[in-house]
């Protein structure tokens, strides 16, 4: 069984050999790699096509890991499109039975392949979902400390099967495999999704393809996000709004968007009140949260830390959504 492990990258040379090095000492023997560089302006494209010559500044493959990718790696470059562009063309040209899903963010371990390539022997039809967990020994700000812990705690209830079994919510393409023929069956990803765009696919599999959903703490890989906190806010924003087009498009309930704040705790719900009812508080109050993060971050208070970001993060989810319903009065509509 082929697999084709599908990788969009943009700017992220550094981090992407990580990548790279991992995959090159693999014990699964049959696989290859499709890197599609997407308009990265970093010399992406200069190291890929000459692995053994180093860019100005940064640190080649070694001889062994690079002769270890020999006759493996295929290298797309193209203009900016954006991850779900890059991964339909990534699909689009591989060889695979089986494509695999990691980022440039990521490094897998020895046996991800093979644990992908087992499960997918085992079961026809299945989309296997694989954790991304910290590197322990590296120094995080604290909005990609909370995703860490987010996701943690996604993976424990998973492990524990508190929610079971896993489902499209859980489908991640930092770290998650499906066949090939069930992926084009249903057109791919949807490039007008520039968040979720995982999620809204796995949704079409298991509608369309009745394809199952397995999470598997083998195929860990270590996660090294390199996201600005403008970027981390930005997430919530397009979670809401996207949410909200998918309930109208009737592929989710609007109970989805209404637990964006009937699902919340009593002091987020009270946070959340004080913004529509005041809106004047709303900079300060969110300057608070954000600032109140970062400093016990740094005292070592991790779960407070935390908690203060949730409540930032379920605030912009509800302003993303506010933006898509036209306004405040529809949104509170939703919610009620």
């Amino acid at each position: 069984m082929k697999l084709s492990v599908v990788i969009p990258t943009y700017n992220r040379l550094e981090s992407l050999k990580n990548t790279l090095r991992g995959l090159s000492e693999q014990t699964y023997p049959d696989f290859e790699v499709i890197i599609i560089d997407d308009g990265s302006n970093d010399g992406t494209d200069k190291f890929l096509n000459s692995p053994l010559s180093p860019v100005p500044g940064t640190q080649p493959l070694g001889v062994g890991e690079s002769e270890a990718l020999r006759g493996k790696l295929k290298v797309i470059s193209q203009s900016n499109g954006g991850p779900s562009k890059a991964r339909n063309r990534g699909v689009q040209e591989a060889l695979g039975e089986i494509i695999v899903f990691i980022d440039d963010d990521t490094e897998p371990g020895k046996d991800f392949l093979e644990s992908h390539a087992k499960l997918h022997q085992e079961t026809n039809s299945l989309a296997v979902i694989g954790p991304m967990l910290p590197d322990k020994n590296r120094k995080e700000p604290v909005w990609i400390a909370w995703e860490h812990a987010m996701l943690q705690k996604q993976y424990t209830a998973l492990e524990r099967r508190e929610w079971w079994p896993p489902g499209p919510n859980h489908f991640y393409t930092g770290n998650a495999s499906v066949r090939r023929t069930d992926f084009l069956a249903v057109g791919g990803f949807d490039p007008g999704f520039t968040r979720q765009e995982d999620v809204e696919l796995a949704f079409r599999l298991q509608r369309e393809r009745g394809v199952a959903f397995h999470f598997a703490p083998e195929t860990a890989v270590v996660h090294r996000p390199l996201r600005s906190f403008e970027s981390w806010h930005n997430v919530p924003l397009a979670y809401g709004a996207l949410d909200v087009e998918r309930a109208r498009r009737g592929d989710v309930s609007w109970e989805l968007v209404r637990h964006g704040f009937a699902g919340r705790s009593a002091l987020t719900r009270l946070l959340v009140r004080a913004e529509w009812s005041v809106p004047v508080l709303s900079s300060a109050l969110r300057l608070a949260l954000k600032s109140g993060a970062i400093g016990l971050h740094r005292l070592g208070l991790a779960r407070p830390a935390c908690a203060s970001l949730s409540a930032l993060y379920n605030l912009l989810y509800l302003d993303g959504a506010r933006v898509a319903l036209g306004g405040l009065r529809e949104l509170k509509e939703v919610v009620a």
